[in-house]
């Protein structure tokens, strides 16, 4: 029964060979106001969120501050099935779910030269949850077995204290400390035939765990109106723990439905940056920036399963590749209203090989955001919005880690940030 059990285990877990992550899984920014210009923010860094952005930015910055920030994102998939059998024929949609992402900033800035700071947000998150598989009602277990059968989500919260010092009238640099914690979801169904039974079974994998990164900064401003940024982020990972549960939906349940002890780790891209922000007119704020994200070092996710009969290693393929992005954005001050807009164009990690409708992450994207902003004495006020579109993708080329198909996405997100200045 050892045996069987091993085998049933490794049929189950080898269907999650595959990334079941969202957009890259990192997020398109934090603030609203940065968010509005595309993420053009690392030369300009002059808020809170500079300890996302480009923590030296917080030099250059007076008094103390708290900001509150909620990203709302609405993400839309849809895949559709070239023939590929038990799946639902035509196209299918992922389910809407509105998703929620809080922010916090506090800036401790009334020193001269040296300045603090310590955030709380969300640099990685989302997920998908489909109806992929086409239920046949003859099967056994068919009645009870779960509607969206296949599912992801990722969320990593990233608490961030950070300093910063003006080296000169002209120049910063600044380090900031993630301290960060991140859960994990995951679900797959199968079909097995271990038995002379044809069942129905579910995969469910979740873990959480804790892990520690940095970032870094550095700002120049060599006139009054042009200020020049270059920041990046360290690779860093973390160490994930928590179960494997088979369900079997139909007879001998008992045999497929213990649940395993479960490890693995997840490692986080390095990222480099630079940007330039130029204050072309008296009420006119342009800004450019480059970023690259090294994706490449996630090539596998090992997952470690303490069975009865041994520890099982089963290797998650990714083979991401590293990313460029470029992100425009500018602000118009209209008497004591701010009018924002920005864009950025960004290359998907995810290759053909590995792409499944459980990503949301489909292709290339780009964005186009709108935003408004007004101070109200000591305290300010911040609206985003912004459309991303993501270049279709036709998978033609089968392998055991991708689900051929056309695959389709876009996204509708809101964010509004309030600040209190002290």
């Amino acid at each position: 029964m050892q045996k069987i059990t091993l085998l049933v285990l490794l049929i189950a877990i080898s269907t999650f060979s595959i990334p079941l992550f969202a957009g890259g899984f990192a997020l398109s920014g934090v603030g609203s106001r940065s968010t509005a210009m595309g993420g053009a923010f690392r030369g300009l860094s002059d808020d809170a969120t500079a300890m996302y952005w480009n923590p030296a930015g917080l030099a250059f910055q007076d008094g103390m501050s708290i900001s509150l920030g909620g990203t709302f994102i609405m993400p839309s998939a849809k895949w559709e099935n070239p023939g590929v059998p038990t799946l639902r024929p035509g196209e299918t949609e992922s389910e809407k779910n509105l998703k929620a992402i809080p922010s916090v900033f506090l800036t401790m800035a009334k020193h001269p030269k040296l300045k603090y700071g310590l955030g709380m947000y969300v640099p990685y998150g989302l997920g998908s949850s489909w109806d992929l598989y086409e239920t046949n009602p003859g099967l056994i277990g068919a009645a009870d077995f779960p509607k969206n059968e296949t599912s992801s989500s990722i969320t990593i919260f990233d608490l961030h204290p950070t300093i910063a010092y003006q080296i000169s009238p002209k120049a910063s640099a600044g380090l900031g400390v993630s301290l960060m914690y991140g859960t994990i979801d995951m679900a797959k169904f199968g079909e097995s035939s271990y038995t002379p039974l044809y069942l129905l079974t579910t995969t469910d994998i979740s873990g959480k765990g804790m892990g520690i990164g940095a970032n870094f900064g550095f700002l120049y401003k060599p006139q009054d109106n042009l200020s020049l940024g270059f920041s990046g982020k360290i690779p860093s990972s973390i160490k994930m723990e928590g179960d494997t549960k088979i369900t079997n939906y139909g007879v001998q349940q008992a045999a497929l439905g213990n649940t395993i002890d479960t490890e693995t780790t997840l490692k986080l891209p390095a990222e480099a940056g630079i940007g330039a922000s130029f204050k072309c007119m008296p009420n006119l704020i342009l800004n450019l920036d480059y970023a690259y994200t090294m994706w490449s070092s996630l090539d596998k996710v090992v997952l470690k399963l303490k069975t009865s009969a041994g520890t099982v290693e089963n290797d998650m393929v990714f083979d991401w590749e590293d990313t460029s992005r470029i992100s425009l954005g500018a602000e118009y001050a209209l008497g004591a209203d701010k009018i924002r807009l920005g864009g950025y164009w960004e290359q998907s990690p995810v290759p053909e090989s590995t792409q499944t409708p459980a990503l949301s992450d489909i292709g290339d994207k780009i964005s186009a955001n709108l935003g408004w902003g007004r101070k109200f004495g000591s305290m300010g006020l911040d609206l985003n919005f912004q459309y991303v579109s993501f270049t279709q993708r036709e998978v033609t080329t089968p392998t055991l880690d991708n689900l051929p198909g056309v695959y389709n996405a876009q996204s509708l997100s809101g964010n509004i940030g309030l600040s209190w200045d002290f």
